[in-house]
């Protein structure tokens, strides 16, 4: 039987990937499941081979009939450097957020093909192209040259049967454990840090594209994902992992099934979310507690009234102060997402934010690192300022925006030191005045101690109680 060989690899980058890639164990999984053969390399993973012509090697001994590169906006730089190396020897596709927003600019740097919007069963209908199986006419999404000029297939619907996509965890023996400095777990393979329930997010945010999973919500069933769930832990010892949905509480009906079928693995296992705070309450953070939820990233972006309406959150600073109540009296930590320097924002939209800092410590779990809004291609954030400012393609044109330091504990040295730098502060994207540049750096410093105070108060209180438990008194208590 003709089986195209499809070799997908995840560019380099200053941001260090420590556990394999939902998303390419999802496509791998179908391209399998397609009747394909695959191969791939995480060149974001700290001790995977970085070097251009050490990649081009591993992908040569692979003899590939495709190369699929994942494209971020933030990394597109190192991709096309790395496509520039490998155009000449391999067929290249393009598939990602960035390819997915922008079609035509990796036609215009090395690549054959573009896939837009989800991914799995687009590429296994393109691997059936170099088959001969089918023509490029009829995949929706996918884009490319013909006679020198782009095409752009229709829009390919987004996956509504989520349930009938192949399961991620089939493509875990494809991530070399090496690559990640990590050991394997049971079952001699290393799991993705999470699994995803849902796709697509109903919310309108200004700051945000979401054109790859789109607006409408779409969710696996609850059986399929306590299932998932299970196999983690009991084939690969994973007892705490992340949803890494774009917006986990949508369905108060949807997620009371779901915590009740995390329940009734009868295995204990916690996990942390991200959450839009107008989709929770009392009852469903109760439900989500019950079920192992430890932690929720709330996305509240800024605290002034006036821009919560602006940027289309769609939530009043009250209703975040209950959800942040709610989740401390049930035990659920929280880390609240604030963002500083939007078009146009004023001085005393930022103070307002700056406030709400110092208000929201005493029942937050914490803040987010970092947060100067950076607008992103396909936003309306973008589109509305790009020509204004003079930042139109600014992925391309100026130095990547360098991220680099990451927390990777709740340590205060580590927090202090991931959250004090913003580059996207430096880039000033919306021509801030001098004054509220250093105004929004002092924020920045204001998120990382706050954070640290708070980390430091749950440490000492944990340490407070351990010591009734066996009698001593707690440290900095005598």
């Amino acid at each position: 039987m003709v089986m195209a060989r499809v070799f997908l690899v995840n560019p380099p980058s200053p941001e260090p990937v420590r556990t394999p890639l939902l998303s390419f164990c999802h496509l791998a999984a179908s391209l399998r499941a397609g009747g394909h053969e695959v191969a791939l390399l995480d060149a974001s993973a700290p001790n995977a081979p970085h070097g251009h012509a050490a990649i081009a090697e591993q992908i040569a001994a692979f003899a590939p009939d495709l190369v699929g590169l994942h494209l971020k906006t933030l990394h597109v730089q190192p991709a096309y450097a790395l496509a520039a190396a490998l155009a000449p020897r391999f067929v290249l596709v393009a598939g990602g957020p960035h390819a997915t927003i922008v079609p035509g600019e990796p036609l215009a740097h090395g690549f054959r093909w573009v896939i837009r919007g989800e991914g799995e069963e687009a590429l296994v209908e393109l691997a059936d192209v170099i088959d001969g199986k089918r023509v490029a006419a009829d995949i929706g999404g996918l884009s490319w040259i013909e006679r020198g000029l782009p095409r752009h297939n229709p829009t390919r619907p987004f996956v509504g049967e989520l349930d009938r996509l192949a399961p991620p965890l089939s493509a875990l023996d494809l991530f070399d454990p090496a690559w990640y400095g990590t050991a394997p777990r049971l079952g001699g393979v290393l799991p993705p840090a999470g699994i995803l329930s849902s796709r697509g997010c109903p919310a309108a945010c200004t700051f945000c594209s979401n054109d790859v999973t789109g607006r409408k919500f779409r969710y696996r069933s609850a059986g399929s994902v306590a299932a998932e769930i299970a196999m983690l832990r009991e084939q690969h010892g994973l007892v705490g992992f992340s949803f890494f949905d774009d917006s986990f509480a949508v369905g108060r009906r949807r997620v009371r099934e779901l915590c009740d079928a995390i329940l009734a693995i009868g295995a204990p296992v916690w996990w942390t979310c991200t959450a839009h705070p107008a989709h929770l309450d009392r009852e469903v953070v109760a439900d989500m507690q019950r079920a192992g939820c430890a932690g929720i990233d709330i996305g509240m972006e800024s605290a002034d009234p006036g821009m919560l309406l602006r940027i289309g959150k769609g939530v009043t600073v009250e209703r975040v102060l209950d959800v942040l109540a709610w989740c401390r009296d049930l035990g659920v930590h929280t880390v609240v997402n604030l963002m500083f320097g939007w078009p146009d924002e004023t001085d005393a939209e930022l103070d307002a934010t700056i406030g709400f800092l110092e208000r929201a410590a005493p029942i937050a779990g914490g803040f987010n690192a970092r947060g100067v809004v950076v607008p992103y291609p396909g936003t309306q954030i973008y589109d509305l300022n790009h020509a204004r400012f003079g930042f139109t393609g600014w992925w391309l044109r100026e130095p990547p925006l360098a991220y680099t330091v990451f927390p990777t504990s709740w340590d205060e040295a580590e927090i202090r030191r991931a959250y004090a730098d913003d580059p996207a502060l430096d880039r000033n994207f919306f021509q801030h005045p001098p004054h509220r540049v250093e105004r929004i750096r002092d924020a920045l410093a204001l998120k990382a101690d706050l954070t640290a105070a708070i980390q430091r108060r749950r440490t000492h209180g944990a340490e407070a109680v351990a010591s009734r438990a066996i009698g001593v008194p707690a440290a900095g208590a005598r």
